[in-house]
């Protein structure tokens, strides 16, 4: 693409919604020039109780990048479905883009076709394991119809995850595999913070509080150390059960949600990252952002051993499955201080030289 171009975005998420690709991607494209669009997804009624439409991270956006919100007089349904798919297909006429990016599973099959048809080239930016995310009715029509079609009709597919490129380079050979990267609003508050140094024995999980985590294994492991102090900090639907859980544990404490500009100084201060990730299939295929916080604060960090986790990480990350695995793994980097600094500096390379979103701006340039 050449000249003062115009991008249609079509994100799942909210603009003022937790920092994600949704909104990197766009912000980072209008600073170099683009006329970016980034549609709100349609507010039907009753969707003020839904996480996705929520301001969690109220924020500013760049010259260029233009938020549209829309709404509806229709509740949740089958209708409002397919009532946003076609107001997504007519944004094409209202707004005569260029190139459009999808981040949204559900509500882009029509506009899909609609670019197809008009020869605008539409971009399916697959950022997560949808038909396991999602387990709907709207989810397994995902997962049965809109997967399939999205990947034979789109002109080209983005994937985050090894394995949800492997699916969908099957479908169109234009797939890509551009892996996700560090909030660059966390990564410059990071690097503010370079000379902080942690002063007391302390790891800092700070992630949604869901099933995605193995918590029981996490408090299990951190009893075994009552020197070494483990915060949990997050929200989500297991934070009532952890907060009790970790009550009359000394060294854990769990503390709920923290604003994002306090997560780089707690992220400074932790000993080591730890990903106490549950091996299930979502795991396997998706992409995790916490691994590039602990990189980006040149943390070393102790995983569960999951393909994506395995596959960015290589031999720079320690594994761990059992108990006493990431007792084993703990007590190496706590014993060993040249190892523990050499793999968070090698962590801190990859952000440099991958996962950021200079880098990913300049992927999605050369496939537009």
């Amino acid at each position: 693409m050449a000249g003062p171009d115009r991008i249609l975005f079509v994100p799942p998420v909210h603009w003022n919604y937790y920092p994600y690709r949704d909104q990197e991607l766009p912000a980072a494209l209008a600073r170099k020039g683009y006329e970016c669009i980034y549609l709100n997804p349609v507010a039907y009624r009753g969707s003020e109780n839904a996480g996705r439409f929520r301001a969690l991270n109220p924020r500013v956006k760049p010259p260029g990048l233009h938020i549209v919100d829309r709404s509806s007089r229709l509740r949740k349904s089958f209708l409002e479905l397919l009532a946003e798919n076609v107001r997504n297909a007519r944004a094409l006429h209202h707004y005569h883009p260029d190139a459009v990016i999808s981040t949204d599973h559900l509500m882009s099959a029509f506009l899909c076709l609609a670019c197809r048809r008009k020869g605008i080239p539409f971009i399916f930016d697959v950022t997560d394991n949808w038909e396991l995310v999602d387990s709907s009715v709207a989810g397994r029509l995902y997962k049965w119809i809109i997967k399939g079609l999205l990947g034979r009709r789109s002109y080209a597919i983005t994937c985050s995850s090894q394995q949800q490129f492997d699916y969908f380079k099957r479908k169109n050979q234009r797939s890509y595999l551009i892996p996700n990267a560090i909030n660059p609003a966390l990564l410059a508050r990071l690097d503010a913070l370079s000379s902080v140094t942690p002063d007391r024995a302390e790891v800092n999980f700070i992630g949604s509080l869901r099933d995605w985590y193995n918590f029981e294994l996490l408090i299990d492991v951190f009893s075994h150390f009552p020197s070494l102090t483990l915060n949990i900090w997050g929200d989500g639907p297991l934070l009532p059960g952890l907060k009790t859980r970790t009550a009359a544990i000394p060294n854990i404490h769990c503390h709920g949600s923290i604003p994002n500009d306090q997560s780089a100084e707690l992220l400074k201060r932790s000993l080591f990252g730890i990903l106490p990730l549950h091996l299930n299939e979502l795991n396997q295929s998706t992409c995790p952002i916490k691994l590039f916080d602990y990189w980006g604060a040149s943390k070393a960090v102790i995983s569960t051993p999951v393909k994506e986790v395995k596959r960015l990480g290589g031999s720079d990350i320690l594994y761990a499955e059992s108990r006493s695995e990431f007792i084993q793994a703990i007590k190496k980097l706590l014993d060993d201080k040249t190892l523990r600094l050499a793999m968070g500096r090698a962590g801190r390379k990859k952000i440099d030289e991958a996962h950021n979103y200079q880098h990913i701006t300049r992927e999605f340039i050369q496939i537009l």
